[in-house]
C-alpha cells in the first residue's frame, strides 16, 4: 500500500516535508524550514534554543516528532536511546531554504539526491555560514567533548575534522532513474527562480506519484517544465504531489520581461543604479547582467554572489571576470587605509571572503562615489547600511523580488523605505513570479491528468477542488 504524508507544505507556502512509504521502502521529499509556523513562534532576535536540541522545534511544530530520521548527537543531548534509521532516501527538489534548510537535522548517513546546482548552493550556504542550521553538505558533531593537550575536555567544532562527517550526497542527471528499495524515482528539471531546480516521478508496482516542487513556465528554462509535465502525462500517475503558489493569481509577467524593463530605467537613469533581487537566482542575476550591458553600463556584484558565481563555474551565467566585485568595509574598517599591510586588511573578513578583495575587479565605494553613471550594483537590506559610505545622489533603487508575506518582511521592507527617503533615492520595481499562475497550474493539472491531486506549497488548496 502506498502512503504519501505531507508533514509540512499542506497548507502554508513552503516548508514541504513529504514521506512517501511503500513495501517497507521510506523516502522523503524534500525536509525545509515553514517560515509561517517559524514566524508564529519566533523572530530575528527569538530563536529555538540551540542548547534544546530538537525540542523547542518539534514543540512548536516546527520538526515533525517521528524515529529513526534525526541525527544521534542531538538525540544523545536530548536523552533519547539510539534510533535505528527509518528512512532510505532524500530526494531535495531545490535548494530554497523552505525545501533543503531542515536537512540540518537530519541523520549524517542518509543518502541525499539532487542536482549539482542544488549541492553546489547548499555547499555555499554552509561555507559563508549564512544560518546557525547550516549542517549542509557536511555535518559537525554537536554537544561532543575531546580531550584537548593538557588532558581537559573541550567542546568540539569543525577545526576537529575527525568530528566532521561528510553527508551522503548524490548527484542526480536529468530523467535518470534511481532504485530505491520498492521505488523508482526519476529527476527531471523544470524552471523555477534558482538554478537545479526539479521535480519527480514516483514509480511503484500499485500506482505513480509526480511531485512538481516548484515550478513556473515563464522563465528561461520553460521548456525543461514542459518535458516535465509531458513526461508525468505519459506515467499517468494515481497522485499528483503539485504546488500551488499562485493558485489564486493569474497575474502573468516573463523574466524577459524583466530584462527589458531593467534596461529601460537603467538606460534612463543618469546617477548610481541599485538592483534588489533574490539572493542565489542566477537567472534573474543574468536578466539583470543582460539589462546593465545592453543599458552600457558595469554590473557590480558583492562578495556572496561573487562566491556563487564562482563556485558554479561554467554553469554559471557569466564569469566573475566579467563583472566587479564590491568589496564593504568590515570590522575595523581597514580596507580604504593608507598605509596598512594586507595580511591586517584580510584579518577584517572571513577566509571565503579574502580572496576577492584585491582582484583586479574588485572595488570600493570610492570608485561608486567617483563614477555612479557607470554602474549598476546588486544590493539588498542586510547590506543597505554601506549607502552610508557611498552616498549615492539622485540613485535609483530596483525592487527585482517578490512582495512582503510576512509581518516581519513588511517591517524590513519598511526599514528599507526608511534608508531610500533618507537619501533620497527613486524606487521603481521589476519583477516575476518564480511560480506558476493559477491558469498554468489548472493548465498542467488537465494534461497530467493524475487520478488525485495532493494541494501543497499553497495557501488555498479548496481552489483545487
Amino acid at each position: 500500500m502506498v502512503s504519501i504524508d505531507v508533514m509540512g507544505g499542506s497548507t502554508e507556502i513552503g516548508g514541504n516535508k513529504i514521506l512517501v512509504e511503500h513495501k517497507g521502502t521510506r523516502i522523503l521529499l524534500d525536509f525545509g524550514m515553514s517560515f509561517n509556523q517559524n514566524s508564529k513562534y519566533f523572530s530575528e532576535f527569538l530563536n529555538p534554543r540551540k542548547c534544546t536540541a530538537l525540542t523547542d522545534y518539534m514543540e512548536m511544530g516546527l520538526l515533525p516528532d517521528i524515529k529513526g530520521i534525526y541525527r544521534e548527537d542531538y538525540l544523545n543531548h536530548m536523552g533519547r536511546p539510539p534510533e535505528e534509521r527509518a528512512v532510505d532516501a532524500v530526494f531535495l527538489s531545490h535548494a530554497h531554504a523552505d525545501h533543503a534548510q531542515y536537512i540540518h537535522f537530519l541523520r549524517f548517513d542518509i543518502p541525499i539526491y539532487c542536482t549539482v546546482e542544488t549541492y553546489i548552493i547548499l555547499q555555499c550556504l554552509e561555507n559563508v555560514g549564512i544560518s546557525t542550521n547550516s549542517d549542509l553538505t557536511s555535518a559537525c558533531e554537536t554537544f561532543v567533548f575531546y580531550e584537548n593537550n593538557k588532558g581537559n575536555p573541550s567542546r568540539v567544532t569543525r577545526k576537529n575534522i575527525e568530528y566532521v562527517h561528510e553527508r551522503d550526497f548524490h548527484i542526480m542527471e536529468p530523467e535518470q532513474r534511481m532504485q530505491i528499495g520498492s521505488l523508482e524515482i526519476e529527476m527531471l528539471p523544470v524552471d523555477h527562480s534558482l538554478p537545479g531546480a526539479c521535480g519527480y516521478i514516483i514509480y511503484s508496482d500499485e500506482g505513480n506519484i509526480v511531485y512538481t516542487g516548484d515550478i513556473r513556465f515563464h522563465g528561461y528554462n520553460r521548456d525543461k517544465s514542459e518535458r516535465f509535465v509531458e513526461k508525468a502525462a505519459r506515467c499517468r500517475p494515481k497522485w499528483l504531489l503539485c504546488e500551488g503558489t499562485r493558485i489564486d493569481s493569474n497575474e502573468m509577467n516573463s523574466e524577459q520581461c524583466v530584462k527589458d524593463e531593467i534596461e529601460r530605467i537603467v538606460a534612463s537613469s543618469k546617477e548610481l543604479v541599485f538592483v534588489e533581487h533574490p539572493a542565489r537566482d542566477l537567472y534573474r542575476v543574468k536578466s539583470i547582467f543582460d539589462a546593465v550591458k545592453a543599458a552600457g553600463r558595469e554590473f557590480i556584484v558583492g562578495l556572496k554572489l561573487a562566491y556563487l558565481i564562482e563556485s558554479f563555474g561554467d554553469l554559471a551565467p557569466f564569469s566573475i571576470d566579467d563583472v566587479k566585485i564590491l568589496v564593504p568595509m568590515k570590522r575595523w574598517g581597514l580596507l580604504c587605509k593608507n598605509g596598512i599591510e594586507q595580511s591586517q586588511v584580510e584579518r577584517d573578513y572571513s577566509v571565503w571572503e579574502r580572496d576577492f578583495i584585491f582582484r583586479d575587479n574588485s572595488i570600493t565605494y570610492e570608485e561608486l562615489k567617483k563614477y555612479p553613471q557607470r554602474y549598476v550594483v546588486s544590493m539588498n537590506m542586510w547590506e543597505i547600511n554601506q549607502l552610508i559610505d557611498i552616498r549615492p545622489h539622485n540613485a535609483v533603487w530596483i525592487k527585482s523580488s517578490c512582495e512582503p508575506f510576512s509581518d516581519e518582511m513588511d517591517i524590513d521592507e519598511e526599514r528599507k523605505k526608511n534608508w531610500l527617503e533618507h537619501f533620497g533615492i527613486q524606487l521603481f520595481n521589476a519583477h516575476a513570479s518564480g511560480h506558476a499562475s493559477g491558469d498554468e497550474i489548472r493548465d498542467m493539472i488537465a494534461k497530467i491528468a493524475p487520478e488525485h491531486v495532493i494541494p501543497i506549497h499553497t495557501e488555498h488548496p479548496e481552489m483545487f477542488k
